[in-house]
C-alpha cells in the first residue's frame, strides 16, 4: 500500500500537527507492505519530496492580511488568509507528483484546494482520500468535511460531534494521539531548569493561540496572595519578547525561565515541573497534556469539551482569562498529592493502538477503491 501524507508545514513550521504527522508517517514506514511518501516544505529523515509554495509568513501576504481588521474577516470568510494561502499554493505545485505518484491513499492538508485536487485523483485515479481534522474550528473543519473525503479523522468524540453538525454526511473516525509511554514516564531524571519550586510549566508556541501571557498572569497571581511559584516556558514565536519583558515586571527574576528545546529532551523538562499548565484558546487534542500526564504531572486547563475527555480526572480546569480562579486552580493542583492517577489517565493512550487504527483506516479506504492493502 502506497501512502502520501500532505503536509506543507513539515521542516518549517514548528506545530503538533507537523509532529504528528511525522511520527505517524515514520511508523507506518517501518510496517512491512506500507510505502510512505511525505510532501512538505522542508527536509524530513524519511522518505519524502520538498515541494515549494507561498509560505504563511511571506512578509507581503502577512501585510495584505493586516492592512485592516475588516480586510482581514473578508480573507477569513474566502478561505484566503495566510495559512489557507500557503495551502492552496502548496496543493496545486503537489498534485502533478500525486497525480504520478501511483499512490493508494492520500492524508491531505491542504484546504479547500487540496481536497478539490484529492476528490479529482479519487474520480480519474481511484485515490482514496483522509483528511484529518487537526483543529477545532468550525468553520474551517465543517467546510473541509463537506468536500467528501473517504474519512475525516477526528482525535476526540468531542470533535467529531461538532464536525457531524456541520458536515452531517461526512464519514468520521475517532482516533486519539498515542504516546510512546517507556519514553513518558514518571522516574526520569529531571532536566536542571535553575527555577526554585514549585514549578508551573508551559509547552507551545508563543502565540496569540496558545495565550502563554495568561499562564504568566496566574503565576504573578499567585506571587501576590504569597505562594510563589516559578514559570518554565518551553517555546518561541512571534510574542516571546513580550512575554519575557512582561515576566521581568511582575515575577522575581529566579522565577521565570523561557528557552526552546528538541522534542527528544521533552520528559526531562516535564520531569522538572510540578504541574503542567496549557491556557490555549482551543485544541484538537493537545498532545503535551498526554505527555505531562504521562510523566506523573497534573495539568491545569480550560474546561471544554475536547480537554475533558483527555485529561479527565487527572488535572482541574478553570477559565485562563479569569487570573483569579486560574491562579487558584493552579495552587489546588499543586497542593494535591495525585498520585498515579495522571500516569494511569495515560496509559489509555499508547501509541501502538493509534498506529494500528491509523493502519486499519487506511487499509480500509485503500480496499474500498480496489487497490492492495
Amino acid at each position: 500500500m502506497r501512502v502520501a501524507f500532505v503536509m506543507p508545514g513539515v521542516g518549517v513550521v514548528g506545530r503538533g500537527a507537523e509532529a504528528f504527522v511525522v511520527e505517524i508517517a515514520a511508523a507506518l514506514a517501518g510496517r512491512p507492505g506500507v510505502d510512505v511518501t511525505l510532501l512538505c516544505r522542508g527536509a524530513v529523515d524519511l522518505p519524502h519530496r520538498r515541494i515549494r509554495a507561498l509560505p504563511r509568513d511571506a512578509r507581503w501576504l502577512q501585510r495584505l492580511y493586516g492592512v485592516s481588521r475588516l480586510g482581514r474577516k473578508v480573507l477569513d470568510t474566502l478561505f484566503l488568509d495566510p495559512v489557507n494561502v500557503e495551502w492552496a499554493s502548496f496543493a496545486l505545485a503537489a498534485f502533478p507528483a500525486l497525480w504520478r505518484g501511483g499512490y493508494d491513499v492520500v492524508v491531505m492538508e491542504g484546504g479547500l484546494v487540496g481536497a478539490w485536487s484529492c476528490r479529482l485523483l479519487r474520480r480519474l485515479r481511484g485515490v482514496g482520500f483522509v483528511d484529518v481534522a487537526h483543529g477545532v474550528d468550525p468553520k474551517w473543519e465543517g467546510a473541509f468535511a463537506r468536500q467528501r473525503p473517504d474519512r475525516v479523522v477526528t482525535f476526540t468524540a468531542a470533535a467529531a460531534t461538532m464536525i457531524a453538525a456541520r458536515a452531517p454526511r461526512a464519514r468520521l473516525a475517532v482516533v486519539p494521539h498515542g504516546i510512546d509511554l517507556e519514553r513518558f514516564r514518571p522516574g526520569i531524571e529531571p532536566a536542571a531548569s535553575g527555577l526554585p519550586a514549585p514549578v508551573v510549566m508551559v509547552a507551545g508556541a508563543v502565540d496569540e493561540h496558545k495565550r502563554a501571557a495568561l499562564a504568566l498572569a496566574a503565576v504573578a497571581e499567585l506571587a501576590e496572595r504569597g505562594r510563589p511559584a516559578s514559570l518554565l516556558v518551553l517555546g518561541d514565536g512571534p510574542l516571546a519578547a513580550r512575554l519575557d519583558r512582561d515576566a521581568a515586571a511582575t515575577l522575581a527574576p529566579d522565577r521565570y525561565r523561557r528557552l526552546s528545546v528538541p522534542r527528544s529532551e521533552m520528559p526531562r523538562w516535564y520531569a522538572a515541573a510540578d504541574v503542567f499548565t496549557l491556557p490555549s484558546r482551543t485544541e484538537s487534542f493537545g498532545l503535551t497534556y498526554l505527555e505531562a500526564m504521562a510523566c506523573g504531572r497534573p495539568c491545569v486547563a480550560p474546561g471544554d469539551a475536547v480537554r475533558r475527555e483527555v485529561i479527565g480526572d487527572a488535572g482541574l480546569y478553570a477559565d485562563p482569562a479569569d487570573p483569579a480562579a486560574y491562579a487558584a486552580a493552579l495552587a489546588a493542583a499543586l497542593d494535591r498529592d495525585w498520585g498515579d492517577l495522571p500516569r494511569h489517565r495515560a496509559e489509555r493512550f499508547p501509541f501502538a493502538a493509534t498506529l494500528d487504527a491509523w493502519a486499519d483506516l487506511l487499509s480500509a479506504v485503500a480496499a474500498e477503491h480496489g487497490r492492495a492493502a
